[in-house]
This record gives C-alpha cells, structure tokens and sequence, in this order.
C-alpha cells in the first residue's frame, strides 16, 4: 500500500476505493423482503426528502443510508445509517421509530440521529434484531422510561441514547447486557440511584466506556461501580452522593473520569490513583484530605481539577503538578503550593 501511495495520489486512491464499494454494492440484488420493510420505514417516518433515492424500482442496496452484505438468497441489509449533520436546521426524519425496524433480520448497526422530530418511546420489535450491535439513537426526542429490554440484544455492544427525554428511574434490569462495550446515557431526565446491578458489567473482560453525565441522579454510588474494566467513566454534573473510592486503585484500566458537579464526600488522602489516567475531574464536590504524592507518579496525566472542594495542605511538587495552573486547584480550604505559601496566606 505504501508503494501504491507514492505512485497514486491519495484523493485518486479514495476515489478508487468509494467506486470498487459502490461497484460491489450495485453487485448485489437487494432482498425483496428487506425492501418491502424500508418502504413501509420511509412510510412510518412520512416520506422525508434523504430517502428520495428509496424507490422501489432501484436496487435497495444502493438506496441512501443502506449497506448490505450477500446472503446466499441476495444483499441482505446489514446498516440503516442516517446521523442528520444539519439537525434542526434541515427537515430530518418525522414521527416515532416504525415499529418495521425489527423486521430487518440481518442488521448489524442502526444509526438514526441528530432528528428532533422524532419522539415516543423505542419499539420493543428491535428485540428481534439479534445481529444488531452498534445502535445509535442520539440526539433525538425520544422519551419514555428507559428501555430495559434493550439488554435482551444479547449481540449489543454499544449503544448510544445519549441527548434525548427518556426519564425517571434506572430499571435495575437494564444492566443486564451480554456484550456491551460503550454505554451513553448523558443529558436525559434520569433520576433516582444507579442500580448495584450495574455491577453486572463486570463480566466483560475488554475496557468499557460509560456516560451517565447532565441527569438528575441522586444517592450514594454503589460499591459495585467500582467492579467492572471501566476505560472511560463520566458521572458529572448530577447530584450523586457517598463515596466513590472503590474506583481508584494503581492497576484499574480507567484512563478518563469525570465525577465533577455532584456532592461526593471523601477523604482524597489514602487514594491511589489509576497509574494510567490521562483525565481526573473532581471539582465542585465536597471532599476533603489533601492530595496523595502518588500523583506524580500519574505520566500520562494532561487533564485534572480539585477546585471548589475542601481540600488542604501542600500541591505534591513534582512533573506531573506543574502541569497545571492554579484554576487546577482554587476555592478550596487551605491548599497551597509549597509551605511558604501556606504560611503567607495564614494555613
């Protein structure tokens, strides 16, 4: 390839490859079955101007937003894909998601959004989507309790229902998903406790990435949080109480947390970090302690803020803490950068 690249330029190379794709997509003859369906869905969501191409005398398999894949009875469609770039400024799709998403029986990613238009809850038919493993569904209106027959798609790794209305309670058996890597639930209306069941997770041995930020949860975070691989974990800008220790530990994968804007009361002293964060937000809490000297040892560490919180004592001098200017660590109680400046301003 590295050859190829010196003898073609690249925008020719890109040009080539979108035409050998679209070449093996016009290749395939799209199932009459998988057709009838995405009629009746560009039906349910009233005829919007991005599915034009959707006709049925041209082969489905070319249509906009469509991939397929061949079957031994013709391309069966794999990917339903339109993420609305130009959201509220352009029409998008209109209406609740047709219940005829669950009869496309060979799809594996589910990319509707970006569409303010579409609202109600999400149908239970896409349970029977049992090759379905990338859904995304942010962006939208949708609404309703959160979804818990969700995790019944055993083939699930990623699901994305972040930026919609869905509210109320965490249902304790929405955790029970078989393969799932990434989780966004950020800027709903959830509120409540999160579940110990989300302990469940734990049985993934592959890092996972969770966002919860901008709800209205409330409690004390469950020792069982601190159980599954987490990569990334984003708590912020809730109301979540209690104490979050049992995510901290030198060997935990966890490189990005953000447990910033709730009321979490802790003693930060005897923490040890995550040797790989790259990320720590803790600010507006209410902890105390001071900061442990282990974080120096943190190299990768490029993100981090304890301001508005009740810290004391002397910032750990070292590579890693001076990477950070004093934003890092104001309007807390009594933390200073060395000794001098403790005594200087009466600590």
């Amino acid at each position: 390839m590295a050859a190829l690249n010196q003898l073609v330029p690249i925008p020719l190379l890109r040009l080539f490859f979108f035409f050998f794709f679209l070449a093996s997509q016009l290749a395939l003859a799209c199932d009459a079955g998988d057709r009838a369906v995405l009629l009746k869905i560009k039906a349910g969501f009233q005829n919007p101007g991005k599915f034009t191409s959707w006709d049925e005398s041209v082969n489905c398999c070319t249509w906009y937003g469509v991939l397929c894949y061949p079957h031994d009875d013709g391309g069966r469609v794999t990917s339903l894909i339109y993420y609305n770039i130009d959201g509220a400024s352009s029409g998008g799709l209109f209406g609740r998601l047709p219940d005829e998403l669950g009869d496309l029986p060979f799809l594996s990613s589910l990319v509707l959004g970006n569409h303010p238009n579409v609202y109600g809850v999400i149908p239970l038919t896409l349970t029977r989507l049992t090759r379905l493993s990338f859904l995304n569904l942010a962006h939208n209106s949708l609404s309703g309790a959160l979804p818990s027959f969700l995790s019944q798609i055993h083939s699930l790794a990623v699901l994305n229902l972040s930026f919609n209305k869905f509210r109320g309670l965490i249902p304790p058996e929405f955790f029970n998903f078989a393969a799932l890597r990434y989780l966004s639930l950020e800027a709903n209306d959830l509120e409540g406790v999160i579940p110990s069941t989300i302990g469940n997770l734990s049985k993934f041995p592959l890092p996972l990435h969770f966002t919860l930020s901008h709800n209205m949860l409330s409690g004390d975070i469950p020792a069982e949080l601190g159980v599954p691989n987490w990569e990334t974990l984003d708590l912020s800008h809730n109301m979540l109480t209690g104490d979050p220790t049992a995510l901290f530990a030198a060997n935990k994968a966890i490189t990005y947390m953000d447990l910033s804007f709730n009321k979490l009361e802790f003693d930060l002293t005897g923490i040890e970090f995550p040797i790989k964060l790259k990320k720590l937000a803790l600010q507006n809490n209410m902890i105390t302690g001071s900061i442990p000297p282990q974080i120096n040892k943190l190299d990768h560490l490029f993100g981090f803020n304890v301001s508005y919180n009740q810290l004391c004592g002397i910032i750990p001098a070292g590579p890693v803490m001076n990477r950070f200017d004093d934003t890092s660590f104001f309007r807390n109680k009594c933390l200073c950068r060395s000794k001098d400046t403790c005594l200087a301003v009466g600590f």
